[in-house]
């Protein structure tokens, strides 16, 4: 990720020497953030035991994997993040503070660590979702939080997104969050593509959709992700029904 001139120039006012610069600012944020990581890391091992049992259940197929190869948001991302530009008010055009900056920014972003769940079937991301929800190990740990936009209707969320998000805090060092997503495959798969082809140019330029998008880009990955979460759900009924007869013929 590229950071505009504007970046440049609030890392050089606001980051302490020696490392307000371009080469080392990473070195300042990556200090900030090294606890996130480390909890991070603690908490997927405890996710890994979590869904051992289910993973041996289903072993006569896939059921779910961890991705982690992105468990750190990157310092570029970071500062894109505490200086973004385009924040509004609650009139078009009028500019507000943002919530973050370089001396909370480790306290108040809740994605900083984060680790995604893939799973195969709609299905098997419900099941993922109440072994997190019902773990006693992570509530005696965390305060958690969680959303699903798996089953919710377009024009109540805001992007072609259909996930399961969970916000741990830690309850012994409040303000250190990490969030894990929990989505399937093809969902994954419309979100990676999504984020090249829509996020990162919105990002860029938020104010020029019209531009940006004369094609209407955002609105055809928008109905692509309606078209997948179609798919999810005939995948689901084709596998229910495989299983269903599976069942019936070993109980002749």
């Amino acid at each position: 990720m590229e950071l505009t001139q504007s970046q440049l120039e609030s890392i050089r006012d606001q980051i302490p020497e020696p490392y307000n610069t371009p080469q080392r600012f990473g070195e300042f944020i990556r200090q900030k953030v090294q606890p996130h990581n480390t909890l991070c890391t603690a908490v997927k091992a405890e996710i890994d035991k979590l869904l051992a049992p289910l993973i041996r259940r289903y072993e006569n197929r896939f059921f779910c994997r961890i991705d982690d190869s992105h468990q750190l948001k990157t310092p570029e991302s970071i500062i894109d993040k505490i200086f973004r530009p385009f924040k509004k008010g609650p009139k078009a055009g009028e500019p507000i503070p943002s919530q973050y900056d370089l001396k909370n920014f480790d306290k108040t972003m809740t994605d900083l660590a984060r680790f995604r769940i893939v799973c195969n079937f709609l299905s098997d991301v419900k099941i993922v979702e109440e072994a997190i929800r019902k773990s006693e190990k992570l509530n005696q740990k965390f305060n958690i939080k969680h959303e699903s936009t798996i089953d919710q209707r377009p024009k109540l969320r805001k992007s072609g997104e259909r996930s399961v998000k969970f916000v741990l805090e830690y309850k012994n060092q409040p303000g250190l969050f990490l969030e894990i997503q929990v989505m399937t495959q093809l969902q994954e798969a419309w979100d990676k593509k999504d984020h090249f082809l829509v996020y990162e140019t919105r990002r860029r330029d938020p104010e020029s959709d019209e531009e940006n998008f004369s094609d209407f880009l955002d609105a055809k990955m928008h109905a692509m992700a309606e078209l997948l979460y179609v798919a999810d759900n005939y995948f689901e009924d084709l596998r229910s029904s495989r299983e269903e007869l599976g069942k019936n013929k070993g109980g002749q």
